[in-house]
């Protein structure tokens, strides 16, 4: 961390997370998986070296303040071992010694589908349970999670990912759970949250996304109508389990924690938590395997968005640079990411203009307006549709029906 801070008002970071890709090999084949079975099936493995060399970069640069979370994820990172993760979390954290920056806050997490979770994780979380903490992906029961998370050789999963929670419960160890709500799980909001009853005790952050293959269906109009009522009547059954939560226990959802901060804060205390916030240069830096870099959010590897490829003439999509040929102010100032910071701005800023929903809105569609409409200033897309305004109109109803009681 450079004594050179970085200008508050600067348009990069500062850094807050670092997502490792450890391997983009999976043991599974989920249905709904973001990455191509290529890349699902591709067993490199990212080596200690590039870790180190990322964060001496990292440490020696002027886009840090106080705390960075280092997150392994995107490919099933247990099918690495756990002295894997001990060498790299030990080097990160002697790199901070070495290089001054011991005041630096750097905590690490893992996500797992947790087919693989066994004794010796427990200990090794347990090792470094100050510093290191795991989500793990469980859609609910077995009738739901079985639908699409399956193995290479379309077995179901839910009895190992279930034999996983339970050894993380029995160690006493907490963890996170991110879920994604099928169509069939639309179907069975209360089933899907009961689940989890046992585990309450443990689960820290309950997250859940939605299976969005709906979306690019044809006569999409009245799927997104027939869909948004669905969503509606998932989401009225959470909210009406919760306000009975003394009888029903259920563990903290943050998709509306989130949406309620949001909403009964002013300006000054949400302000991380908007569209161009959560999507700001350099906030989080991905790094694949092989070295290279993307920024803004997840989800941008040149294998995440391989039908954009060409998008910005390079044939390497969003990728920025490499970690192990270009230094961080190289990535910083070039062209390119000056380039895709324009075409970011150019959606905020069309969505702000345009969208009742932008104050509600944490972003994330700026790919989607031009993968639906071949252009970034486009404003409402079916996803937002439905992942925001219909969200924010389900809650707001809803607390606006028990405030008038």
């Amino acid at each position: 961390m450079s004594s050179a801070e970085p200008n508050q008002a600067s348009p990069l970071g500062p850094v807050e997370m670092v997502v490792l890709q450890g391997t983009s090999f999976c043991n599974l084949n989920c249905a709904y998986c973001y990455l191509s079975q290529e890349s699902r099936r591709n067993k490199a493995t990212m080596p200690l070296s590039t870790i180190l060399a990322t964060f001496e970069k990292l440490f020696s640069s002027p886009y840090l303040e106080n705390k960075v979370r280092v997150s392994w994820h995107s490919g099933e990172p247990l099918v690495l071992r756990p002295d894997y993760y001990r060498a790299a979390m030990d080097g990160i954290l002697n790199l901070r010694t070495s290089l001054g920056v011991k005041s630096l806050d750097v905590q690490f997490d893992i996500q797992t589908n947790g087919t693989l979770i066994n004794q010796e994780w427990c200990d090794l979380l347990h090792e470094y349970q100050h510093c290191l903490s795991i989500g793990v992906s469980c859609d609910g029961p077995d009738f739901l999670h079985d639908k699409h998370r399956r193995t290479w050789s379309d077995k179901p999963t839910h009895s190992k990912t279930e034999h996983g929670l339970q050894l993380l419960s029995s160690n006493a160890i907490p963890f996170d759970i991110t879920a994604v709500i099928s169509p069939e799980g639309l179907d069975h909001p209360i089933e899907f949250i009961e689940y989890f009853a046992p585990y309450l005790e443990h689960i820290r952050e309950f997250h859940f996304n939605l299976h969005d293959e709906f979306f690019i269906e044809e006569d999409l109009e009245s799927k997104i109508e027939k869909y948004i009522k669905r969503y509606q009547l998932f989401l009225r059954a959470l909210l009406d389990y919760g306000t009975k939560s003394h009888c029903h226990p259920m563990p903290r959802i943050r998709n509306f924690s989130s949406f309620y901060h949001r909403l009964f804060t002013n300006e000054e205390e949400h302000s991380g938590y908007d569209a161009r916030s959560m999507s700001k240069p350099f906030k989080t830096l991905s790094i694949e395997a092989n070295g290279d870099v993307t920024t803004f959010y997840a989800g941008l590897t040149l294998d995440e968005c391989r039908d954009l490829k060409n998008l910005y003439g390079d044939n390497h999509g969003l990728v920025i640079g490499n970690i192990l040929t270009d230094t961080l102010s190289d990535i910083a100032h070039s062209n390119k990411l000056k380039r895709i910071m324009a075409d970011f701005e150019a959606s905020h800023s069309a969505c702000e203009r345009g969208c009742e929903y932008f104050n509600l809105c944490s972003g994330g569609y700026n790919l989607i307006k031009h993968r639906r409409f071949g252009r970034f200033d486009a404003t409402e897309t079916p996803e937002c549709r439905v992942h925001v305004k219909t969200f924010a109109d389900t809650l707001l109803n809803h607390l606006d029906e028990h405030l008038s009681q």
